[in-house]
């Protein structure tokens, strides 16, 4: 499954930016995250990094 994650990615980017922040906090969130992440599961790490 080598490079299934950048379509996770693709989406948990467009909903980060679809809740209210800027492209370059989720690309950051998303920098943080395991490569094989699934969405939903990558949304919730990506906002828990975004609130501290």
């Amino acid at each position: 499954a080598s490079g299934g994650g950048g379509e996770a990615h693709a989406d948990i980017l467009q909903a980060l930016v679809a809740l209210g922040y800027s492209d370059k906090e989720a690309q950051a969130a998303l920098k943080a995250l395991p490569p094989d992440v699934g969405v939903s599961e990558g949304i919730k790490q990506a906002l828990r990094a975004l609130s501290r």
